[in-house]
């Protein structure tokens, strides 16, 4: 008999359920109450569509069988499969009468609650079927695993349980976290979706697949599922952040307050909460709101260094003594985290430095960047990286380009180096009435690790195998980051993607999208490189806490520039900051004449703008034009001998005429 169950589960499994039942059949001829072949025979008949046919031989299973759990489970889930889920929750909980421990039946009660919307009424189930998990124990050696930073056994634990229990939603949980973190995202969300077939509601698993499709840019899916945690959890106060924080990425920020104001209203005594609420306030140009918000997350946490450097980072905020007295303290507090100590220590400077005491500002400015936790850069590193660009980059391989795109948006590429004067240029060009103003957007970056992938996949490196593809190839890449762009934009003729780091990218801008325009936003090395050493970024600019990286950066981003000027002539333009603002209105005039567009006096006023803006330099833009901030390193020009000497002489000279 054994060798009929196994020929039959082999023909299931390869697609053939009618000789499946054809063999089955012939041993219950001899065995005709045998629970191993009858199911079988119930599977080989649903296989083939015969749903009733299928349900008739479970249930007669039960007739054999009446406290079989096996049987009573392949019945419920055959009730499942037409639909009839009152039949389904019948048998469910038959079963939990018989074996209260069975964590399935747990499980498929759960969705089964969840799908008539008593939420209170499933919670419990959900909290039944993972306390009696057969598999717990293999869980808490997992968790080992992962804090030993042992991920190969945490997969092969994972894997353990998969092998008896293919849907074990933790075990899927882990496996896709495992992927994350390798950057296989793309895999990570076929993992999550397969563990949601069984356990549609199980939060950890959305929770996952929302931050996966965020990094993909597949944002109206994370919305949508991040939507769907609130429906299932609206009372907790994180997944509302989590909605919040979806919608403010795409730059739905009427609706982001809505749920940052109930994360607020079911958690008022949790610091964060107050620190992404004025974030957002502060994107909206709503200071006293975001002050207050800031100052509210103080009041509950008095050691949150992230609040007292986002107070800092409004620019004109001024600290009491009091404050300086807890961020003197929290700098040099081995209790607490680098990245507070870290922040503490900037906000400190930036104190210090608006009461003109420029010695003690500097030495706190030191000590943030040294605090500064998880940097990584190599100067040396970095120019190969750069050295690699401009090899993919040939003039020869910029010839073929993409089709032009045509009745679609025009993109307008701001790049260059972060605290050069973009978000400057951002705002002024969204005051215009054709220009959409958008945000940093990482839908370029995205294009390229797809193309890394495609590349890995080659056994080659980015940008190696662009000379292989078409004109038609490169029309539909182009085509896929205006498609994800769409997102952001509301139909105007064109629209701004102002990240600074794209600079490494007009060569494929100029391939992929061939009418994009692009300016490269530029300012004094000095001015630049020590307004970003005095900044503390959330992430992606690793070379900004140490002067002579800087220096480094800066002469690898001028030299690229230059290659592209090379190349492609007239394509890029330099706008520099301080003629910018000796000029205005001519250097405004110039700007938009290379866009193709006439000049609008509201260019001018772009400070009158009540567009939300998400960068460092979001208080600066909504005031008129000035000089103060132009001169500010000379005050501490004593201390930037590491900054000058890694520039270089042929640098500083290169710009000297703009000091």
């Amino acid at each position: 008999m054994q060798q009929v169950v196994q020929q039959a589960t082999v023909l299931l499994s390869n697609g053939n359920p009618n000789k499946a039942e054809a063999l089955v059949r012939d041993a219950l001829i001899k065995q005709s109450k045998n629970e191993e072949l009858l199911t079988l025979l119930g599977h080989s008949l649903f296989r083939q569509n015969k749903s009733t046919a299928a349900i008739q031989i479970f249930e007669d299973i039960i007739g054999h069988f009446p406290h079989s759990v096996n049987a009573l489970l392949e019945l419920a889930s055959a009730y499942m499969s037409i639909k009839n889920h009152r039949l389904a929750e019948q048998t469910f909980k038959r079963i939990i009468e018989i074996e209260p421990s069975c964590s399935e039946a747990w499980q498929y009660l759960g969705n089964l609650l969840m799908q008539r919307g008593e939420n209170k009424e499933a919670t419990p189930c959900f909290i039944q079927a993972e306390r009696c998990d057969p598999f717990r124990h293999h869980f808490v050696k997992v968790q080992n695993a992962l804090k030993d930073n042992n991920f190969h056994q945490a997969e092969n634990i994972c894997r353990e349980v998969l092998n008896q229990e293919s849907r074990h939603p933790q075990a899927l949980y882990t496996l896709a976290k495992l992927a994350e973190q390798v950057n296989a995202h793309e895999e990570s969300i076929k993992i999550l979706k397969y563990g949601l077939n069984y356990a549609p509601y199980h939060v950890n698993l959305l929770t996952s697949l929302v931050k996966c499709y965020t990094f993909l840019g597949l944002l109206t899916e994370s919305i949508k599922t991040a939507r769907r945690i609130v429906a299932i959890e609206p009372d907790q106060a994180k997944y509302n952040m989590l909605l919040a924080e979806e919608l403010a990425n795409t730059g739905q920020n009427e609706e982001s307050l809505e749920y940052y104001n109930k994360a607020v209203e079911l958690s008022p005594n949790v610091a964060n909460v107050y620190i992404q609420r004025g974030h957002l306030y502060k994107t909206m140009g709503k200071r006293t709101a975001c002050e207050a918000d800031y100052r509210k997350s103080l009041e509950l946490d008095k050691s949150n260094g992230t609040a007292f450097w986002a107070l800092a980072d409004l620019k004109s905020h001024r600290f009491n003594d009091e404050d300086i007295k807890i961020m003197t303290l929290l700098v040099v507090n081995t209790g607490i985290s680098k990245a507070q100590a870290s922040q503490a220590a900037f906000a400190l400077a930036k104190s210090f430095e608006d009461e003109e005491n420029f010695s003690r500002a500097f030495d706190y400015y030191q000590q943030a960047n040294k605090l500064r936790p998880d940097i990584h850069f190599v100067p040396s590193e970095y120019k190969a990286q750069c050295d690699v660009i401009r090899n993919g980059y040939s003039k020869e391989q910029l010839v073929t380009i993409a089709n032009p795109q045509i009745s679609q948006a025009i993109p307008i590429f701001i790049v260059g180096l972060t605290r050069s004067g973009s978000t400057l240029l951002e705002q002024i060009l969204a005051s215009h009435s054709d220009i959409e103003g958008t945000m940093e957007l990482y839908s370029l970056p995205r294009v390229v690790r797809r193309l890394e992938a495609i590349n890995g996949k080659l056994g080659k490196t980015y940008p190696e195998n662009l000379d292989m593809l078409s004109s038609e190839d490169l029309t539909e890449i182009g085509q896929s980051y205006l498609t994800e762009t769409a997102i952001y934009r509301t139909g105007k003729a064109y629209f701004i993607d102002k990240m600074p780091a794209n600079f490494h990218n007009v060569g494929l801008i100029h391939k992929i999208l061939p009418d994009a325009i692009i300016i490269d936003a530029r300012r004094h090395p000095l001015s630049t490189g020590f307004s970003n050493y005095k900044q503390h970024f959330a992430r992606g600019y690793d070379f900004s806490y140490d002067l002579d990286h800087i220096g480094h950066y800066y002469n690898h981003y001028v030299a690229l520039m230059d290659y592209w000027n090379e190349v492609l002539p007239d394509r890029v333009l330099c706008m520099q900051y301080e003629e910018m603002v000796q000029d205005t209105e001519n250097q405004v005039k110039r700007l938009l004449a290379h866009c193709k567009l006439p000049f609008e006096e509201q260019c001018l006023e772009f400070y009158k703008n009540k567009r939300a803006v998400r960068t460092a330099s979001s208080e600066q833009v909504r005031q008129p034009i000035n000089t103060k901030g132009m001169q500010q390193w000379k005050n501490f020009e004593s201390y930037l001998s590491p900054l000058k000497d890694a520039l270089g002489e042929q640098t500083l000279k290169r710009f000297e005429k703009w000091l």
